[in-house]
Order: C-alpha cells, then sequence, then structure tokens
C-alpha cells in the first residue's frame, strides 16, 4: 500500500486545517453540551466512514471498505490526540482533560473530524484498493489522450465489441491475458519488453490474466492471479483471430481484427493485436477506465520493444522472425 508525495502533502494539510478551525473557537461549545461514552458510537462511526468509502468506490470489497473505515478511525483518534495537546498547551488546560476533549468530549471538534475525516484519508482507501487517487487518474487520461484518439480511430476500422450472455456464450476472437497463478510473472529470457507490459498490466486488481502470444501460438511472457491457468487461455488467442477474420473476409477487405471486448458472466476479455503478437487480457467484468488506459499504455510499450528487438525480422519468413541476426 503506497500514497504518493502529492497526496500525502495534502492529507497532511487537511489534517492541519481540521485541527486549527476546533482551536480558534475553543472553548466555544456552540450550543453543544460536553458529551460523554462518544465510544458507545464508535460503531456508527465506522459504519459512516464505510459507507462513504462504498460512495467513493462501490466496487470496493466488504473487507477493503473495513479496512479504510477501520484506518480512518484510528486517523481520527490520531488527530483528536493533537488537538488535546495544542489546547493543553495553548489554554493551559491539563493534559489528561484536554486528550478526553479532543477526542471524546468536545463536541464542535468530534463532529468536524468525524465529517470530514474520510475527505483526508481516501488516498489511503485507494491505495488499500491498488489503485491511483482520482487526481491521478485524472493525470492518466491526460497524458493518454493522443493515444486514445488514434485507438478510437482504429476502432472504427478494425475493431468489434461483442456482449455475451452469460448462459450462452459463443467463442469470439479476442487477446487473451495469460498469467500465472498467485499472481506470478512467466517471461520468455528475450522478451523483457513483453514482461514490463503484462506485469504493469497485472498491477489493477481486476486484472486475472494478461499474456503476449506470438503468431505461432506461443506465449512470450505472461501474469496471473487466483490460479488462472495461462495455458488454457494463450491458444486461444490464434483461435479468435482466426474465426473472426474469416467473418470480417466475407463483409470487406479488412485482414482481421485489431482489437476484440468479450463481454461474459462476471468476466471481461479484451484481445489486442499488435504487429505479430496478441495482448490477451482476462479481467473482473466492471466498469474502470484506468484499465483502459493500462492497456494502452501496455500496448505501446510492446509495439516500441517489437520495433526495437525486432526490426526487419518481421518482415522475413516465419522461419526467420525469432533467428538473430548475430
Amino acid at each position: 500500500m503506497t500514497v504518493s508525495s502529492k497526496d500525502s502533502r495534502l492529507m497532511l494539510l487537511y489534517s492541519s486545517v481540521l485541527i486549527v478551525i476546533p482551536m480558534v473557537i475553543f472553548p466555544a461549545k456552540l450550543g453543544t453540551e460536553l458529551i460523554s461514552g462518544s465510544f458507545e458510537y464508535a460503531l456508527f462511526e465506522v459504519i459512516y466512514y464505510g459507507i462513504v468509502f462504498f460512495v467513493l468506490r462501490p466496487a470496493s470489497s466488504l473487507f477493503q471498505l473495513f479496512q479504510g473505515a477501520g484506518l480512518t478511525f484510528l486517523c481520527r483518534i490520531a488527530i483528536g490526540t493533537v488537538f488535546g495537546v495544542m489546547v493543553s498547551i495553548m489554554y493551559d488546560v491539563g493534559l489528561s482533560a484536554a486528550l478526553t476533549l479532543g477526542i471524546s468530549k468536545y463536541l464542535p471538534a468530534i463532529i468536524l473530524h468525524i465529517a470530514f475525516m474520510p475527505m483526508v484519508t481516501k488516498s489511503f482507501h485507494y491505495a488499500i484498493l491498488g489503485e491511483a487517487s482520482g487526481d491521478e487518474l485524472h493525470r492518466d487520461k491526460k497524458r493518454n489522450v493522443v493515444y486514445q484518439s488514434q485507438t478510437s480511430q482504429t476502432s472504427q476500422t478494425g475493431t468489434s465489441q461483442i456482449f455475451v450472455k452469460p448462459e450462452s456464450i459463443v467463442p469470439v476472437p479476442t487477446i487473451a491475458a495469460a498469467e500465472k497463478p498467485k499472481a506470478v510473472v512467466l517471461v520468455d529470457k528475450d522478451a523483457d519488453g513483453f514482461a514490463r507490459a503484462v506485469r504493469y498490466i497485472g498491477e489493477h486488481h481486476s486484472v486475472k490474466l494478461a499474456a503476449v502470444v506470438d503468431f505461432e501460438g506461443l506465449t512470450m511472457s505472461s501474469f496471473s492471479r487466483n490460479n488462472v491457468d495461462v495455458e488454457e487461455w494463450s491458444p486461444l488467442a490464434l483461435l479468435f483471430s482466426e474465426a473472426n477474420t474469416k467473418i470480417l473476409n466475407r463483409l470487406s477487405d479488412v485482414t482481421g481484427p485489431e482489437r476484440l471486448d468479450i463481454t461474459f458472466g462476471q468476466d471481461k476479455l479484451y484481445a489486442l493485436k499488435i504487429s505479430e503478437f496478441t495482448l490477451l487480457v482476462l479481467s473482473s467484468r466492471e466498469d474502470d477506465d484506468l484499465l483502459g488506459i493500462r492497456l494502452a499504455q501496455a500496448s505501446d510499450m510492446i509495439s516500441k520493444y517489437v520495433s526495437e528487438r525486432y526490426g526487419k525480422l518481421l518482415s522475413a519468413s516465419p522461419e526467420e522472425k525469432y533467428v538473430s541476426s548475430t
């Protein structure tokens, strides 16, 4: 779980604001009374945090929501403790009494802290999910505007999207995401660029399988988690391509699909044609722009690596494609 330095600075700034505001109005109670036994309501506080995080990220699991809410509760106690120490110093209040006020009795500070703590710690929640924060996602989108515009143009000519009902799954061309169980990366000794691409895609929490497959159906590099068998999925890359090429040839002169998206059951399968290779990705079925950005960036990684590594060999006969000139 990692939080960027920028998010850390923002969290520190917001926490400071939450401490300073109630200190300015202390000891005014704003029409409230000192309360007692506030820890009896800690469960409701944690539930509130969980609801806020669910609204921010509905795809979170119950355990992830509990993690985020529990961490937020601890941060609220920490901020209340700092507030109590500051009150003790500035207003000459006994330390024990000041800590009790900051954590469980001084209602104006407690309400303010509880209301805004999820906003302070949301970066932690995104880190628990293994995702970028909303600001980082926006920056990723901005960096990939040019690439996505090229992809959208390509999709008008050689891309097909297929949605399949769970009860009637029809084989459709797609780039298979091949991976090894327990998030293990399988790498060919010459496939460094391929390995970087599949590992990058595999960092997204929804990805179950990612693989680069060559024109003969051989797996150049793969990533998998949750015991998804790479050997079962990788050979399908060529079958998907061949089946859809035959269909497209009946309708136009297009040589074959450049990208296939298949949605079935709780999963989604992507197949992207990159030069003589296919990027196959299997993920959980959910709407997430970040995965689309990662697919685009991984495709670019593979394209650059193939150009640098193989170069003119791609125009040679199949028997010579992987034979080094040295």
